[in-house]
C-alpha cells in the first residue's frame, strides 16, 4: 500500500509541474469549467424568484446540495477523470500495452497516471457555495451528522469512480464506444433534488444507477434528515461497486487482445 501512494505522490508532482508550464491554458480551463457552474446556479436563482420551494428543497438547501455537489464532482475530476476518459483510445490504440508490462497493477495505473489541477482548484467555487448557503440557512450541525457528511461525501467520489470505470470498460468489447456522449447527463441527474424524481426514476437513480446517492445522502446527513439505514446502504452500495468495477475490469481485461498479437 506505501508503495503505491508514494507512486501516486509522485505522479501528481509531475502532473503539477505539467500545469504550471501551461499557465495560461490551466487558466482558461479554471475559467470554462466554471462557467457551466455559475450558469446553472443563474438558472435555479431564476426559478427560485418566481418559487419558494422545489419539490420540498428552500432556495439555499438547493445551492448548499449543488455547492456539494460540484466539490464532489470536481475532486473526481482532479485525481480520476482524465485518466479513464483516455480508456478508450488506449484500446484502440494499443497504447494500453504499455501500462500493462508495469510492474503495478495496472488499473491503479491506469486511473492514477495524470492527474487535472484545474478541477482542484475549481472546487474552490464550490466550497464558496457552501459556505454561503449555510450562512443563510442558520443549521446547527451535530458532530455525528458532521462526521457522516464528510464520509458520505468521500462515499460519493468513489461511486463516480466506480461507475465511471464500469462504463469505459465496455470499451474493450465496443470500440466507438463514446461514453462521455452520456455522462454529464448522469451527472447532472447527482446535483438534482432527489425528490424531483418520481415513482420509477427515482428508484433507478437511488437503487439501480446510484446517482442521487453521490451529493444528496452527504446533503440530507448534515441537515439530519438521513434515516440511519440509508446512510448504511451509500456506503455499502459504494463497496459493491469499487469491488464490482475492479472485478469487471480485470475480467476485460483477460480478454484483451494487445496490439501486437
Amino acid at each position: 500500500m506505501t508503495r503505491y501512494l508514494v507512486l501516486w505522490w509522485a505522479f501528481i508532482k509531475n502532473c503539477i509541474v505539467r500545469e504550471m508550464t501551461f499557465r495560461l491554458n490551466f487558466i482558461f480551463k479554471v475559467l470554462f469549467g466554471s462557467m457551466w457552474f455559475v450558469m446553472n446556479m443563474l438558472m435555479f436563482a431564476v426559478v427560485f424568484s418566481q418559487v419558494r420551494e422545489i419539490a420540498g428543497w428552500t432556495k439555499y438547501e438547493v445551492f448548499f446540495l449543488m455547492g456539494v455537489s460540484h466539490v464532489i464532482l470536481r475532486l473526481f475530476e482532479t485525481f480520476f477523470m482524465e485518466n479513464l476518459m483516455q480508456v478508450p483510445d488506449l484500446i484502440r490504440n494499443g497504447e494500453l500495452d504499455f501500462y500493462l508490462i508495469k510492474p503495478v497493477h495496472p488499473q491503479f495505473l491506469i486511473s492514477t497516471r495524470y492527474a487535472s489541477f484545474d478541477s482542484l482548484l475549481d472546487t474552490i467555487l464550490g466550497f464558496v457555495t457552501m459556505g454561503y448557503a449555510l450562512v443563510r440557512l442558520h443549521h446547527a450541525v451535530s458532530p455525528a451528522d458532521l462526521a457522516a457528511f464528510i464520509l458520505l461525501a468521500l462515499n460519493g467520489v468513489l461511486l463516480y469512480y466506480s461507475i465511471m470505470t464500469i462504463a469505459v470498460t465496455f470499451s474493450f468489447w465496443f470500440m466507438r464506444f463514446h461514453v462521455m456522449e452520456i455522462w454529464w447527463q448522469m451527472t447532472n441527474i447527482a446535483r438534482q433534488p432527489a425528490e424531483i424524481f418520481r415513482g420509477k426514476l427515482q428508484f433507478i437513480f437511488t437503487f439501480c444507477i446510484p446517482m442521487l446517492v453521490i451529493a444528496n445522502f452527504p446533503v440530507n446527513a448534515y441537515l439530519s434528515r438521513l434515516p440511519w439505514y440509508l446512510g448504511l446502504y451509500g456506503l455499502g452500495i459504494m463497496v459493491a461497486l469499487v469491488l464490482g468495477s475492479g472485478w469487471f475490469f480485470a475480467y476485460a481485461l483477460r480478454r484483451y487482445r494487445s496490439a501486437s498479437s
